[in-house]
């Protein structure tokens, strides 16, 4: 007979979303709960009076209820996650002595920025999940613990720095994600948004946590990590599609970003 943490686990699901149109409504749903790593394109999410512009390299923690994903850009999003009812926090509570429930509340979906290193983290976790799916007994709730662990971690460092929101830094965040290929200057950019350099950069650091220069870098090495998994392109070839000016260049931020470079990098994923 089926104890009631195995029907919990039957339930806890890895996913994988491509919109194929502008918008992709979530259905109403009071006991869902979902992790959302957008890998690619950006996307507005609207629940209620909460408004939030979801751009590549962010997780997005939504608690029970429905929403609307409407594409913002000219490339379509893409985001990889997990959904599970909402009774699991419950367990785990029990099993941990941890309470997650605070990041899954209904009404205040939560957007975290996080680190390149972080980020790549909680995709391999998502992956092992949703590769594992279609095996006898496969262990959702231990993946969906390491998952919730680390997205604790950095829901506690960036509340500690209270980090504000604002509408024109998500708005530069989504067009360097659009356009990571492209060579850029603090200059083009404050230009562009109708800033001038210096305020530009003291605002984007104080939103995001990070420079300009650091966050085209962590979207170009998201879409290079992607280029070593999926293809056998060489890695002057991944270094050119990625925007970096040089292999050499390429390496040392992988390597800083990672921990790792790109060719232990290939060799590892595919392990």
């Amino acid at each position: 007979m089926r104890t009631e943490r195995d029907k919990l686990n039957a339930k806890t699901l890895a996913l994988q979303l491509r919109m194929t149109e502008s918008e992709y409504r979530l259905q109403e749903d009071e006991e869902t709960c979902r992790i959302l790593v957008v890998t690619g394109g950006s996307c507005t999410f609207q629940r209620g009076d909460a408004s939030l512009l979801v751009t590549p390299g962010c997780v997005l923690l939504l608690g029970p209820g429905g929403g609307v994903f409407q594409q913002a850009g000219h490339l379509a999003p893409e985001l990889i996650g997990c959904r599970f009812p909402a009774a699991v926090l419950t367990e785990l509570k029990s099993v941990m002595q941890r309470d997650f429930s605070p990041l899954f509340e209904p009404d205040d979906p939560i957007l975290l920025y996080g680190p390149v290193q972080w980020a790549s983290r909680l995709r391999t976790l998502l992956n092992l999940m949703r590769s594992a799916a279609g095996e006898p007994d496969c262990p959702g709730i231990i993946y969906l613990s390491l998952l919730l662990h680390y997205v604790d971690q950095e829901c506690k460092a960036e509340r500690q720095t209270a980090r504000p929101r604002n509408e024109t830094v998500e708005q530069i965040c989504a067009y360097l994600a659009a356009n990571y290929q492209q060579k850029f200057s603090l200059t083009d950019v404050a230009a562009r948004f109708y800033l001038s350099p210096y305020y530009l950069s003291r605002l984007f650091r104080r939103v995001t946590g990070q420079s300009i220069v650091d966050y085209i870098n962590g979207r170009r090495i998201e879409a290079a990590q992607h280029l070593l998994e999926t293809t056998d392109l060489n890695i002057s070839a991944v270094a050119e599609q990625t925007g970096f000016a040089s292999a050499a260049h390429f390496r040392r931020v992988f390597r800083e970003m990672m921990g790792v470079g790109p060719s232990q990098y290939r060799k590892s994923s595919r392990g």
